[in-house]
């Protein structure tokens, strides 16, 4: 058993997220002048869209991208004279291929669509999806920066999830079949928690800052185990196996 002793490996790790969000700010400062004069050079046009234009443009659009639409309904306008906005809320499944093309899509609509609030959960079948998606007439449609996204989450159309699932330790079992990290039992003792964690290769006790098929264990409780890894976290609990 190991710990991580006035919890340096807690901090490295929120050290690396906060420097990889840094990156990321400041590549959108970057891109802010640009799109300033963008704005403010676009010549206007009547706001002549409407709700069902807006219906219309984004079933076509998830149909080409291959994403099943599960629901697609208006939601309550929002913001104030050049700011206002239309707003369509809707739940899809797919991959995060047909995920990347559909936000890649948004580019062709005839006005600026910005998707607010998504959300993605793996499932049995593939992506759960839902957005919120903004739409502002007048304003042109802007299509994915190759400066912002090179190296993050949309560098490529590889799923990132399945990515990280494998750096977390999902491995092989001698049938060959893939086998995530799976919560088996938890025992505790005054205020200490050791975790019973399935891997490929057997169970294994673990307790907080114990390394765990190459991840480092951050947290342990009776409700969760919490592992992170190249500044990523990933939590185990009762209800999944992984996500």
């Amino acid at each position: 058993m190991t710990t991580d002793v006035g919890g340096a490996e807690t901090a490295h790790v929120a050290l690396t997220e906060a420097q990889a969000r840094l990156v990321s700010a400041r590549q959108l400062l970057a891109r802010l002048p640009a799109l300033q004069r963008d704005a403010r050079d676009w010549p206007q046009r009547p706001h002549n869209g409407n709700v069902a234009d807006d219906m219309r443009n984004v079933s076509q659009l998830a149909a080409l991208a291959g994403l099943a639409l599960i629901a697609l309904e208006p939601a309550a306008p929002g913001g104030a004279k050049a700011q206002a906005f239309r707003a369509t809320k809707l739940m899809a499944q797919g991959d995060f291929a047909q995920l990347r093309d559909f936000l890649d899509g948004l580019a062709e609509l005839p006005e600026l669509a910005v998707p607010m609030e998504l959300s993605l959960r793996r499932g049995a079948n593939g992506l759960a999806i839902s957005a919120l998606l903004q739409v502002f007439d007048g304003l042109p449609a802007v299509a994915f920066a190759d400066d912002v996204i090179e190296g993050g989450a949309f560098a490529d159309r590889a799923d990132p999830f399945a990515d990280r699932a494998l750096r977390f330790g999902s491995g092989s079992s001698e049938t060959g079949e893939e086998r995530p990290l799976r919560l088996a039992g938890m025992l505790t003792e005054r205020g200490r928690a050791v975790a019973l964690v399935e891997t490929a290769d057997g169970t294994t006790a673990v307790q907080a800052g114990a390394m765990l098929a190459g991840a480092r264990v951050l947290e342990v409780s009776p409700a969760r185990v919490v592992l992170a890894v190249d500044g990523a976290t990933q939590t185990l609990d009762w209800a999944k196996e992984a996500r």
